[in-house]
């Protein structure tokens, strides 16, 4: 058995698009990691038969909740944080490791499937005055 602790380093993260992504995760059984922060999390998550969500904050301290052996696809909103992850998780021994370009909102805009919680989606007109309708 291969121990986890090896090296890889950041050559072994691929780059996926938005539609490479659902594809290997309907088809092959890759896993989204999704690290958004958990107010972007309550209400829009990616429809995908596994998404494990993992705020950024947390991902090494957490890598070992991850399967060691199936492609993880490491998303954020916009694919800003989701590479320097990606490299964390296989620096870590997991693998192999992708990051999502353009992330959540790039997933969004190929139309790819979304499930959604309308009573906790954000309105506002700028990030500062984003909040839940329920608050």
């Amino acid at each position: 058995m291969e121990e986890r602790n090896e090296v890889r380093g950041p050559a072994a993260v691929a780059s996926m698009s938005p539609r490479e992504a659902y594809r290997a995760a309907k088809e092959s059984g890759a896993v989204i990691v999704d690290m958004r922060p958990g107010h972007e999390v309550s209400y829009r998550v990616f429809d995908v038969p596994e998404v494990v969500c993992i705020p950024r904050s947390e991902i090494a301290a957490r890598a070992g909740e991850l399967p060691g052996e199936r492609l993880l696809i490491v998303a954020d909103s916009v694919g800003l944080h989701s590479r320097a992850a990606a490299e964390v998780l296989s620096a870590a021994g997991l693998g192999p490791v992708a990051s999502l370009t353009g992330g959540m909102v790039d997933w969004e805009r190929d139309g790819l499937p979304v499930r959604k919680d309308p009573d906790f989606e954000l309105r506002g007109q700028c990030g500062c005055k984003l909040r839940s309708r329920k608050s």
